[in-house]
């Protein structure tokens, strides 16, 4: 069986949305013929922003995973900020930042490039060339963000002969909050740099969209492998019917996610039903005040939870809604809870560019509708509609063909036909 490296900052006990992606792909690998070793950071010197220790489920017997020391930068992020944790995607943990905060992202944003687990790389170099000697490696995998992990690739690719698949789970120089890092012109071309050498040295480059606008790199080498729902996480779970009309946000809000409009809209419906808005995750202070001011106790909010709870809360709900953060490349967002919105075969109410590729995609799926930022009485209508569906028992009826090709089963098939054939 042919043994491929997984190099990952991101796994079990990590929580989150970004260790789910590998998690998935190495269990279903050896399926396909594809044995996987994953090295990653010891959990005991690592940085991340949530556990889940569910997620440990997931991750087989006799799979092979090497951990390694890491050099953090945090702790004096902490000491210098008064965080409990590391920054959550986007900053959603921390709202409106004051001096000392901007002092923080400011030193992150220019002198620990391209980010702040950097301190992992000469750990897991020095770990990774003993794994290729041992298992005789000729296929490697890193994944990012962080996106210094793909700086372990680029020493190895200078010492030893693989083929070499990069994967950017999210964008690394044109990433949406990289403006609150404030970084200098000298920062970023350097981030800039880094990123170049490590596309112009891979082999293949993995992205969940086509968010190619502003890379260079040829498309020969540029493969499109979204995020998608493991069917196992769904199999024993039948959707529920609340006894009260339940919208559910599962994830983070933070202060570039336009809820101005979005909140108009539930205003509007609040006039004419009763209700329960649920957010599930981090969303900032501001945010949260805006919601109780305006809807009182029909809004509630809770923290983290692990993966299957998260699950529960999904197919419990009447709508699901899933809101866009605003930038520039927002079209080509795919944020990895819309695949499994799909799988619960609830309707989903999307807040973003109705011309994105993930509103194609609920458009498709025949699973919802989208609407702009803007659009409160949009919104507001299809909101009410699916009300009234529910009240006259009228169930949704997504197109399962459409659905299916994101199981992680599917996804990691074509994954492997980019390792064995490509």
């Amino acid at each position: 069986m042919k043994k491929v490296l997984v190099i990952t900052y991101y796994w079990p006990p990590s929580g989150g949305a970004g260790v789910q992606r590998w998690l998935k792909f190495v269990r279903y690998l050896p399926g396909f013929g594809v044995q996987p070793v994953v090295l990653t950071v010891d959990p005991a010197q690592a940085e991340y922003s949530v556990l889940d220790r569910t997620l440990e489920a997931d991750v087989a017997p006799e799979l092979e995973v090497y951990r390694t020391d890491c050099k953090s930068v945090y702790n004096w992020y902490k000491k210098l900020t008064g965080a409990k944790t590391a920054p959550y995607s986007g900053f959603a943990n921390e709202g409106n930042p004051g001096l000392l905060q901007k002092i923080a992202r400011f030193i992150r944003g220019n002198f620990f490039l391209p980010d702040s687990r950097r301190g992992w790389v000469k750990y897991a170099f020095a770990e990774a060339c003993r794994i290729i000697e041992k298992h005789g490696i000729d296929t490697i995998i890193t994944t990012g963000p962080p996106h210094s992990t793909h700086l372990v690739g680029l020493k190895l690719r200078k010492k030893y002969d693989f083929k070499w698949i990069v994967d950017f789970r999210d964008p690394w120089t044109t990433i949406y909050y990289n403006d609150s890092l404030y970084q200098t012109r000298w920062a970023r071309r350097i981030n800039q740099k880094q990123e170049q050498s490590v596309l112009d040295a891979c082999d293949f480059l993995l992205l969940v969209a086509d968010d190619r606008e502003k890379m260079n790199i040829s498309p020969a080498k540029v493969a499109f492998l979204p995020n998608g729902f493991d069917t196992a996480d769904f199999c024993n779970k039948q959707p529920l019917h609340p006894d009260v009309f339940t919208v559910c946000y599962t994830g983070t809000i933070a202060g570039n996610y336009p809820a101005g409009k979005l909140l108009e809209a539930f205003v509007m419906l609040r006039r004419e039903i009763v209700f329960k808005l649920r957010f599930v995750g981090k969303l900032t202070d501001p945010v949260k005040k805006k919601f109780v001011d305006q809807l009182g106790d029909s809004v509630e909010f809770v923290d983290f939870v692990p993966h299957d709870e998260a699950i529960n809360h999904m197919m419990s709900s009447s709508v699901l809604l899933l809101l866009l953060a605003k930038a520039t490349n927002n079209k080509s967002f795919l944020s990895g809870k819309l695949f499994e919105y799909l799988a619960t075969g609830k309707p989903l109410l999307l807040v973003g560019p109705p011309d994105g590729i993930a509103a194609q995609i609920v458009r498709q799926a025949h699973a919802g509708e989208a609407f702009d930022y803007d659009d409160a009485e949009g919104m507001y209508h299809f909101l009410l509609q699916q009300y009234q569906n529910q009240i006259k028992g009228i169930q949704p009826t997504p197109d399962w063909e459409v659905i299916r090709q994101y199981s992680r089963q599917q996804l990691t098939q074509r994954l492997v036909e980019l390792i064995l054939y490509s």
